[in-house]
């Protein structure tokens, strides 16, 4: 395949990806239904101008899901990491091999032989990372209790891929015992050897080139620097035999602590959504609309991922139930966790190429997963809810806006005198400024703060825009000032925004930018040096 038939497969993809999730958006729905609606549309079923078989397709959409888990990983701290690691991980040790022992069951129970009744149950025990992880962060909910149960749990599944597809391998035929013990051992030792260098480089190394005088100085270096990192080491875990993903949020994690980790996150946000939109779309491909609608084969269909929706969503919850957790997270993650994965399509290529199963069971049970990758938008949406009724929790649309935090962008010397305002008013702040310094200071004072530029919609939701009770923008520069002043309403439309104004002549700009109240600063310069004028003058002697 040529590299600009490749070119011409991305730019189809993202072309109608881009147009149907609009139109997905516009309805309620997540725009990642768009994608994948799109895919399906040009895919090989029905206009036939992409299909399914380019590797160079996947591979550039495997690289928007190890952004995505880079990105991820740069909002964990390891103490967070500490704090929830070791029940996560038994949730999803837990979850994977229920979930194979059930659906083994149920295959055999439908009349499939042990080998594809195995091939199958191992392919439902995945979800899917990129789809939920997502979902999750544009909803807000990857800090939740069940966000970060869902999180480890994808992340035990991801692990889980390589002893599963020796598993099928030695399904499928006459495998010697030492040469499984050997994929294991290599698999295991290639995990430590990833973990090791990554950990390495990006602890010891990374932070003290970013810490230097020469890169700090420079705001673009260090966020580049953090990027090559993030995609070293997902080549290094791809070429050990891991997901890409690991090795991209392993990275991510070790620097989570960084300060430039916000702004990172914020910068990269661009490419990665490129490449989510196809991966995404390319997951469309794979289902042949007029084969599926051909016969009854709708119904086996639609009664399979009815069967994998209700089924995961009860084993994932009893096993992060079994973690200790409280029902109503338990619930929660069994929504975010309740559909098929992408892995899932590789183990049952592998189970195809063994003679587990057939050509037609593998395309019905494709067809189902993409039907429960369409509703997960739907269930995250709902897990909440859920959560809250289940608990007897309040939900964050309960709390009422005076609860919220002021936000004051920019902490220069202007901004100290608001930020004191604040403080002695009792309302808790959180502060956004790309000085790191500065941001630290305000941490060890006991308030919030983030750096980053405020510029960015993912640093705005990072510092709680949206739940914000008053914005202070305290930037010099007029056009930088507006440009945050429209990524906050587009966030919060009814945030009250007081903004400084260096200029008299940027006033009209910075109020149709969506500005509350515009601080004119050469007006108040104007009467301090009247006020001091009209002092001295009272004190002089005549």
């Amino acid at each position: 395949m040529h590299g600009w038939d490749v070119i011409t497969d991305l730019v189809v993809l993202l072309s109608v990806a881009s147009v149907l999730g609009v139109a997905a958006e516009r309805i309620g729905v997540s725009a990642i239904v768009g994608a994948i609606l799109a895919g399906m549309l040009v895919g090989p079923g029905l206009l036939g101008w992409v299909g399914n078989e380019h590797l160079e397709v996947q591979y550039v959409a495997e690289f928007g899901v190890a952004l995505l888990l880079f990105t991820i990983g740069l909002e964990i701290t390891r103490d967070k990491l500490v704090a929830f690691g070791l029940p996560g991980a038994k949730a999803g040790v837990i979850q994977v091999a229920l979930t194979i022992v059930l659906g083994v069951i149920a295959s055999v129970a439908f009349g499939w032989g042990w080998g594809a009744s195995i091939a199958i149950g191992a392919m439902v025990a995945l979800s899917s990372t990129a789809v939920v992880a997502r979902t999750l962060f544009d909803t807000g909910q990857i800090e939740s209790p069940h966000g970060r149960f869902s999180l480890a749990t994808l992340l035990v599944q991801d692990l889980a891929i390589v002893p599963l597809v020796v598993l099928l391998a030695l399904l499928g035929g006459p495998v010697e015992v030492g040469d499984v013990a050997v994929e294991l051992g290599f698999a295991g030792a290639s995990v430590v050897i990833a973990v090791l260098i990554i950990g390495m480089v990006a602890i010891l190394l990374v932070p003290r080139l970013l810490r230097s005088t020469h890169i700090s100085g420079n705001r673009e270096l260090p966020v580049v620097l953090a990027v090559v990192t993030g995609v070293l080491a997902a080549w290094l875990s791809h070429e050990l035999g891991l997901s890409a993903a690991i090795g991209a949020f392993i990275a991510g994690l070790a620097l989570a602590n960084s300060p430039y980790a916000r702004q990172i996150r914020a910068d990269v946000t661009g490419l990665k959504a490129i490449f989510l939109t196809i991966f995404f779309a390319s997951i469309g491909t794979l289902a042949d609309l007029p084969w599926i609608f051909s016969g009854e084969r709708i119904l086996v269909v639609l009664l399979l991922a009815c069967l994998i929706i209700v089924g995961k969503t009860l084993v994932a919850g009893f096993a992060v139930r079994l973690s200790g957790a409280a029902i109503g997270t338990a619930l929660a993650t069994g929504l975010c966790l309740a559909q098929v994965g992408e892995f899932s399509f590789v183990l049952g290529g592998v189970a195809r190429n063994e003679g587990l199963i057939d050509d037609e069971t593998l395309d019905i049970f494709l067809a189902a997963s993409v039907v429960t990758l369409l509703l997960v938008p739907a269930l995250i949406a709902a897990a909440p809810r859920v959560a809250a009724r289940a608990s007897g929790a309040v939900t964050l649309g309960d709390v009422k806006a005076g609860q919220g935090r002021a936000i004051v962008i920019g902490v220069g010397p202007s901004a100290w005198p608001s930020i004191e305002g604040i403080r002695e008013a009792g309302v808790p702040i959180t502060v956004v400024d790309f000085n790191s310094t500065a941001v630290q200071r305000i941490r060890d004072e006991g308030d919030g703060g983030v750096v980053g530029d405020a510029r960015r919609a993912d640093i705005l939701r990072t510092a709680g825009v949206g739940a914000a009770r008053l914005i202070v923008v305290s930037l010099p520069d007029p056009h930088a000032a507006a440009e945050t002043i429209e990524q906050v309403r587009i966030l919060a439309a009814s945030v009250p925004i007081v903004a400084r104004c260096r200029y008299n002549r940027s006033e009209p700009f910075l109020r149709r930018a969506g500005a509350t109240s515009v601080i004119l600063e050469e007006d108040a310069v104007g009467l301090v040096l009247g006020r001091a004028a009209c002092e001295f003058l009272e004190q002089a002697p005549i």
